[in-house]
């Protein structure tokens, strides 16, 4: 699953398939701040601007995720 998380707008989206280039991109193209955590890879996803080897790619920087981290602790 991929949660993306609209900074700006203050919303929360949930997409259970593939990843959700078409959405991503109308939202970064609009000027949105956005975040995206996937449960598939387990990565938190943040844009990074655009690729210098692939022209129009966008480039993300990655941290790990992990789904316990929000848990409280005992």
């Amino acid at each position: 699953m991929y949660i993306v998380i609209n900074k700006t707008k203050r919303k929360d989206f949930q997409f259970t398939d593939s990843w959700p280039s078409s959405i991503i991109e109308y939202m970064l193209d609009n000027g949105d701040d956005i975040i995206v955590i996937s449960t598939y890879s387990n990565t938190i996803k943040i844009p990074a601007g655009f690729s210098t080897k692939y022209e129009g790619e966008r480039e993300w920087k990655e941290y790990t995720y992990h789904p316990d981290m929000f848990k409280e602790r005992e």
